[in-house]
């Protein structure tokens, strides 16, 4: 047995936040030289909204890690691993396979994050524009859980910093009731992370305890009431939606003539109708 080998799974499972209670039944599997094994974990998480009282018990994470032997030495790998979450209260489970180095080795609580509908940044390292330095940047990644490739998998998308989205300005945006810097400070520690985060928001007249989370790829936030229900653009930015609604139609009457006809705003606006519709369907809990 390859000593060194095995230290090197051994100290990657507990980076992945595993620990050590994977470390016997591999030992096990590379003393028995197989070829190519798996070993599977269960891990339960709590959810924001379950810790707020909102929601039922914990969230249930099955780790299926793919190992494989090399053919021309006797060092493993580990290659992937599958994940299946079931959220409390769903009968629908999410799954994905998480490659280590396409993927920029995602831990399992960051899988479960992602897997929650959440976005997270995270450092990474990529070559330099000469290729020959390694430099680091944040980046921040969500899965795209409303359809699936070829492969059965979930997009993950990544969003480098010459995407621009700036998540203090994004925060300043909207109308945090009493959010005070060091609460900002606060908040954007916990998006960053990839959890929820909870303040108190002015929808309308109205002072309402919410839930957020970042949108990079909208360069907004996913507002939600305490039962996790999406609360629109539309309906937190009722004056600026009306006057971009106003400007299109506009366009539309000058561009043809005797015709008006109806069109969503934004796509933002379009996306967050079909979530809040068919919410049920889509069994996405946070």
């Amino acid at each position: 047995m390859n000593e060194q080998n095995l230290e090197y799974l051994k100290k990657s499972l507990d980076y992945l936040g595993f620990g050590t209670k994977l470390n016997d039944v591999l030992e096990s599997a590379i003393s028995r030289e197989i070829p190519a094994f798996t070993l599977g974990v269960n891990q339960n998480y709590t959810s924001a909204q379950a810790k707020k009282g909102t929601a039922p018990g914990a969230d249930q994470m099955r780790v299926m890690l793919n190992f494989n032997r090399s053919k021309q030495s006797d060092m493993y790998f580990l290659n992937d691993y599958e994940v299946t979450l079931l959220k409390a209260g769903s009968t629908l489970p999410i799954k994905q396979i998480f490659d280590l180095e396409r993927d920029n080795r995602i831990t399992a609580l960051q899988a479960y994050k992602l897997l929650s509908g959440n976005s997270l940044e995270r450092d990474v390292y990529s070559k330099s524009e000469n290729g020959e330095a390694s430099e680091k940047k944040k980046v921040w990644f969500k899965l795209n859980l409303d359809i699936q490739d070829a492969y059965g998998n979930h997009p993950l998308k990544k969003f480098y910093p010459e995407f621009k989205f700036d998540l203090s300005e994004t925060i300043d945006k909207y109308p945090f009731k009493g959010l005070t810097e060091l609460g900002k400070d606060g908040m954007m520690r916990v998006l960053k992370n990839g959890n929820l985060a909870q303040a108190d928001m002015l929808i309308g007249k109205k002072s309402v305890p919410v839930f957020v989370t970042a949108n990079p790829q909208f360069k907004g936030l996913d507002v939600y009431d305490k039962t996790m229900n999406i609360i629109r653009q539309d309906e937190i930015f009722p004056k600026q939606i009306n006057e971009q609604a106003h400007d299109q139609q506009n366009m539309k009457t000058s561009s043809f003539e005797g015709e008006i006809g109806t069109e969503h705003v934004d796509d933002r606006t379009s996306w967050e109708s079909s979530q809040k519709d068919s919410s049920q369907d889509q069994e996405i809990g946070r």
